[in-house]
């Protein structure tokens, strides 16, 4: 009873709270975990980067004042009138002491080697990473609450069958204790299922336990104190696990190529590798882009020049169409080339690396899964078999005819092979939901 007592007390808070659903553990994972609030700013960072980057194309438009003073000596000698003969004295400057310049000046960038154009472009790909990223980071997310939430679960159905096996425990030793109290039974006999007892309490307390570290992790993930996870049935798999179980190896190799193609098509990873390579082929184009002539235009309307600051002086205006014809800059549009040139090879390198990593990773998920579904149906096959061994020790020790310490390999081998089948189950979902990870598929 006192141990009853206290494995209450050690579960009573996973008692109190509610359960949830695995869709709505993703959507509150998604709304209030920080990594992903923190990649969406990113994205939101990488638009208005975006908008910048267009604004290159658009005129800028600046008002400048300046206010010029030029001092005693200066100012007399530049107004100091000169005599010629015949025509008097007179002037040849009216330069004022203090001088007030207002002015407004449009700028207009016509070419500059693409740069314009390619940094937009550059920007415009940053974004669509940047979208890459949360998305990964998003199925990342999932995976792992998913994690959580199907572990969650396997813990729980192994401390029901661990109290299970405690409960059987209990009750042979309350029997052979009561055989041995009639001296039908030996006092090895009772030690061996009290130190069973110890090792299945010793049990139940490491799952409580891990049930307690993974729900402050699940929390975590979630960004709140979440409920406990909504008890499934693991048998509505079933049909799953018997198609994935029963493909022979010509099926499996076709099963592998259809995902694998899928995997090309619509992976966010593989979408990311891409972008990659577009933007070294991008920041490429504008070192070659260097070597290129630029023009722009400059309009100036000076509507104020002179010693006072009433906006009512003289006006003029210009306008001027620089062109530039890059011919000599010491060799550092040229090093910038091949600098980039490497840098894009260096790229694609990486690239086609990581992308023949990343197939293989997806390949080995899904031959994991059909390796986890025939593993559910061997199990399933073992625990008939222990129940079935279990059922005949029982009934021949009940005669006499076998020794205690076959029961407790019979009973070790029912309730270990009950715990096999749970976590075969488990082990399925969880590879099932892992592949979700490397296509654009919804994850819920």
């Amino acid at each position: 009873m006192r141990r009853k007592l206290i494995l209450l007390i050690m579960l009573m808070p996973l008692i109190l709270l509610q359960a949830i659903s695995l869709e709505d553990s993703i959507e509150i994972a998604r709304e209030n975990n920080k990594d992903l609030l923190a990649q969406k700013s990113g994205v939101e960072s990488a638009n208005w980067a975006k908008k910048n980057a267009f604004t290159n194309f658009l005129p800028k438009i600046s008002f400048n004042s300046t206010a010029v003073r030029i001092d005693d000596e200066t100012y007399d000698e530049m107004n100091e009138p000169i005599t010629i003969p015949g025509l008097g004295s007179f002037s040849i400057y009216s330069v004022y002491k203090t001088t007030y310049t207002n002015d407004i000046t449009v700028q207009q960038p016509i070419f500059n080697g693409g740069k314009v154009i390619l940094g937009y472009q550059m920007a415009k790909l940053t974004q669509k990473q940047a979208e890459l990223a949360l998305l990964n980071k998003e199925k990342d997310t999932d995976l792992a609450v998913a994690t959580s939430y199907f572990g969650l679960l396997k813990l729980n159905d192994l401390k029901t069958l661990s109290q299970k096996s405690l409960n059987s425990t209990l009750s042979h030793l309350e029997t052979v204790l009561k055989k041995y109290d009639v001296g039908t039974a030996k006092k090895s006999d009772v030690l061996q299922w009290q130190v069973k007892m110890k090792n299945d309490e010793t049990s139940i307390t490491e799952i409580v336990n891990s049930i307690s570290e993974l729900t402050g992790f699940w929390n975590n993930l979630l960004g709140m104190d979440g409920d406990l996870p909504n008890p499934i049935e693991v048998e509505k798999f079933d049909s799953e696990i018997d198609r994935f179980a029963g493909m022979n190896d010509t099926e499996i190799e076709q099963e592998i190529a259809d995902f694998l193609q899928k995997v090309k098509t619509s992976s966010p990873t593989i979408a990311t590798m891409s972008i990659a390579r577009k933007m070294m082929q991008k920041n490429y184009c504008m070192a070659k882009g260097s070597f290129l002539p630029s023009l722009n235009l400059q309009y100036s309307y000076q509507f104020e020049s002179d010693d006072k600051f009433d906006f009512d002086g003289d006006d003029n205006w210009n306008l001027a169409a620089v062109f530039s014809v890059p011919i000599f800059h010491s060799g550092t549009n040229y090093t910038n080339m091949k600098k980039a040139k490497y840098e894009l090879k260096k790229t694609e390198y990486e690239m086609d690396w990581a992308q023949e990593n990343y197939l293989v990773s997806a390949e080995n998920v899904l031959r994991k899964l059909v390796t986890k579904a025939k593993l559910v149906q061997n199990n399933k096959i073992a625990l008939d078999y222990a129940k079935e061994n279990h059922q005949i020790i029982n009934d021949l020790f009940n005669q006499g005819l076998v020794t205690n310490s076959e029961v407790l390999d019979a009973e070790a081998m029912l309730f270990g092979s009950e715990m096999n089948l749970v976590a075969a189950y488990y082990d399925f979902i969880l590879a099932k939901y892992e592949i979700k990870k490397y296509t654009n598929e919804g994850s819920k």
